[in-house]
């Protein structure tokens, strides 16, 4: 009876992780700004992939399985906003209407919520 608890566990926390990463994937082809597209392309690296890995890490039999599971998790949540803040640094130091885009992204959440 435990196994078909631990397949179910398994089996919703992948259906889980799938489900973020095709809606951050729908994200990323409807916005138009870089930065934006990088805000949904990092939520697949860090909320999508820790679904999987949490399936894979309880489906997995041998402690060595885990631990490695956990190195890979350890290394993408490091490795995926130290390289998005680059990019990010990268797209504002290069695009000169990056800046301007940002200031009208504000204006018009003011002007949605009413404070102007």
């Amino acid at each position: 009876m435990s196994e078909w608890i631990r397949f179910g566990l398994c089996a919703l926390l992948a259906a889980c992780g799938i489900f973020v990463i095709l809606t951050s994937v729908f994200g990323v082809f409807r916005f138009r700004f870089v930065l934006n597209r990088m805000q949904c392309a990092a939520i697949i690296d860090t909320l999508g992939v820790m679904f999987i890995l949490a399936a894979l890490m309880l489906a997995a039999d041998a402690p060595i399985f885990i631990w490695k599971l956990l190195g890979v998790l350890g290394f993408i949540w490091i490795g995926s906003p130290l390289s998005s803040h680059l990019v990010a640094r990268m797209e504002l130091r290069t695009d000169k209407t990056a800046l301007e885009h940002m200031e009208h992204s504000e204006e018009t959440e003011k002007d949605a919520d009413g404070i102007l």
